[in-house]
C-alpha cells in the first residue's frame, strides 16, 4: 500500500485529508484539543479518536502527541476537525498485509453465514472463507457457527477502497489431519505390537460387505470373512450380523498391520453339539446322502453324517434295505457310538426293530401252522409261520403240477406246512405243503396197503407152492 507522505506544514496551506499532527492541550469529556505544528488549532471527538473509546478520561491527556487525518476545514467559525480512524484502519490492513506475507494465523469471528460461505470480521475489516476452505465438520455445522471465535489463514490481500481479504482453514484443518493420523498410525502400531495370534477379542461390527465384516477393536480393525463367522454356510451377512454390534473374535492370521479373524473357531461345531445332545441309544432320522458298498450315509444337519452299516439294516441278514431307499430319503435308526475326536457316528437301524427269530425255534420235518402273506407268481409263496417269514417253493405246494398258484391259494390263507430246511442265523425257513399232503393220502390209504401185502404175500406162497409141485413132477 503506497503511503501518504506528511506535509510540511509550515509551507503548505492545510486542506481535508492531509495528514497532520498536534499536541493536545485540552481534554474534555467528549473532545480534545490540539495545536497543530502550524499552530492552528484543530479539534477531535471521541468517536473519531479509535471508534472503540467513549470518553478522553483517563484515555487522553495533555502533552500527548497526536496524528491524525484532516476530516474539515470550518473558517466560520474558524477551527479543523480531525480523525484517527483513516490511519488507523491503515495500521490495521498494514498488521492484516503482513499477517499474509508471513503466513500466519489471525483470530477472526463469524459475522454472517450465508450459502457460500463465512463472513468474518477482523480488526474492522471484512473477510470472505469459502465452504470448500473449511473444515467438514464446520460445514455440517455452519447454522451454529455465527458469533464464534475462528483462526484462519490469510490466502488473498488486495488493497483500495474496499480491500479483498480472502481466508482459508486448509492449512488448519490439514495439519490437524496429519497430527490426527499420525497419532491413530502410532496408536495402531502400539495396539497391533499387542495383539498375537491366537488372541481372542472383543469388537464391534463396523463395516458390512457381501463377503466379509470389519471388526473395530480400539485402534485397530480385523477382516472377518462370511466363512468364518459360522460352522453352516451363510447366504446374506446382513442377516447374521449388524453395524455396531459386539462379537468375540479370535485372530488366525497377522501379516504386518493385518488381522485375520475367526468367530466360527469359538463356536461349537454342529458335530459337538450334536454329540451333546444325541447320546448312545438315541433315536434319530437322517437323510440319505450316499449310497457305498457296504453301508448309507446319513446326514442329520450340515456337517453331521453317519454310517449306517449294511449288517445294521436288519436282523434279516438277506434284507438288502439299501435297494428300497433313494437319495433324500429320511431313515430312522439308533445311535450306537459317537466318536468327538474322529468325527464318526455309527448307526444302527435294526436296533428298532424286532428280530421275529429271537424266540422262535424250528426243526426240519416238524409241521406247523402258517399263513400266506404274499404270492410270487410261478416262484411260490410267502408265508408267516410263528412270526417269522418262510417261504414254500411252487414244486412244494401241491402232489400235482400246479399251473397257477392263485387257483390253489390266497392271502390270508391258513393251512399247514412241513419244515424242510431251516437256518435261524439266516433268517432261511423253506416249507412244503405237498410232504404234508403226501403223508395225509399216505396214512389215508395204509389200511389197504397192509391188506394188498397181506394177499400179495398168500398168492406168493400159493404159487410158490405150485411151482415147487411142479418140478418134482
Amino acid at each position: 500500500m503506497e503511503e501518504l507522505q506528511m506535509k510540511d506544514v509550515n509551507l503548505v496551506q492545510l486542506k481535508v485529508n492531509d495528514r497532520v499532527e498536534g499536541e493536545v492541550f485540552k481534554v474534555e469529556d467528549k473532545l480534545i484539543y490540539l495545536t497543530l505544528e502550524n499552530h492552528e488549532e484543530a479539534r477531535m471527538f471521541v468517536e473519531f479518536y479509535d471508534g472503540v473509546i467513549t470518553s478522553f478520561i483517563g484515555a487522553v491527556k495533555e502533552g500527548d502527541r497526536v496524528k491524525a487525518v484532516i476530516k474539515k476545514i470550518n473558517d466560520e467559525p474558524s477551527f479543523i476537525l480531525l480523525s484517527r480512524i483513516p490511519l488507523l484502519k491503515e495500521e490495521k490492513l498494514a498488521e492484516i498485509e503482513l499477517a499474509y506475507k508471513e503466513n500466519k494465523p489471525i483470530v477472526t469471528k463469524v459475522a454472517k453465514v450465508d450459502e457460500k460461505g463465512l463472513h468474518l470480521k477482523y480488526l474492522g475489516y471484512d473477510i470472505f472463507l469459502p465452504f470448500g476452505l473449511l473444515d467438514r465438520e464446520l460445514v455440517e455445522a455452519k447454522d451454529t457457527l455465527k458469533g464464534q471465535n475462528l483462526e484462519v489463514y490469510l490466502i488473498e490481500v488486495k488493497a483500495g477502497k474496499r480491500p479483498r481479504l480472502i481466508a482459508s482453514r486448509k492449512q488448519i484443518f490439514e495439519e490437524k489431519r496429519q497430527q490426527e493420523l499420525e497419532a491413530r498410525q502410532q496408536a495402531r502400531k502400539e495396539e497391533i505390537d499387542t495383539i498375537k495370534t491366537g488372541d481372542v477379542l472383543t469388537g464391534k461390527v463396523e463395516k458390512l460387505d457381501d463377503h466379509a465384516a470389519t471388526i473395530r477393536f480400539n485402534h485397530v480393525a480385523g477382516l472377518l470373512r462370511i466363512s468364518q463367522i459360522s460352522h453352516q454356510r451363510i447366504e446374506n451377512i446382513h442377516e447374521v450380523l449388524s453395524v455396531g454390534q459386539e462379537i468375540e473374535v479370535k485372530i488366525i492370521k497377522k501379516e504386518g498391520m493385518r488381522l485375520d479373524l475367526s468367530r466360527k473357531v469359538l463356536l461349537p461345531t454342529p458335530f459337538e453339539v450334536f454329540a451333546e445332545n444325541h447320546k448312545k441309544g438315541s433315536t434319530v432320522s437322517g437323510a440319505v446322502v450316499q449310497k457305498l458298498p457296504f453301508g448309507l450315509i446319513l446326514e442329520f444337519e450340515d456337517g453331521v453324517r453317519g454310517l449306517l452299516h449294511a449288517s445294521e439294516y436288519s436282523w434279516n441278514p438277506n434284507d438288502n434295505f439299501a435297494n428300497f431307499v433313494k437319495i433324500g430319503d429320511q431313515v430312522e435308526s439308533a445311535i450306537l457310538t459317537v466318536d468327538t475326536k474322529k468325527k464318526k457316528i455309527s448307526l444302527s437301524r435294526k436296533s428298532l426293530l424286532d428280530n421275529p427269530w429271537k424266540n422262535v425255534s424250528f426243526k426240519k420235518g416238524e409241521d406247523t401252522p402258517v399263513k400266506v402273506t404274499e404270492i410270487i407268481t410261478d416262484k411260490g409263496m410267502l408265508v408267516d409261520a410263528k412270526g417269522v417269514s418262510g417261504f414254500i417253493p411252487v414244486s412244494e405246494l401241491s402232489v400235482e403240477r400246479v399251473h397257477k398258484i392263485e387257483d390253489l391259494f390266497a392271502v390270508g390263507d391258513e393251512l399247514v406246512a412241513r419244515v424242510i430246511e431251516v437256518q435261524p442265523k439266516e433268517w432261511h425257513l423253506k416249507l412244503s405243503v405237498k410232504q404234508v399232503t403226501e403223508e395225509n393220502i399216505r396214512s389215508e390209504y395204509e389200511p389197504y396197503l397192509k391188506e394188498q401185502e397181506e394177499v400179495t404175500t398168500t398168492l406168493g406162497d400159493l404159487f410158490g407152492s405150485v411151482l415147487k409141485d411142479s418140478k418134482k413132477k
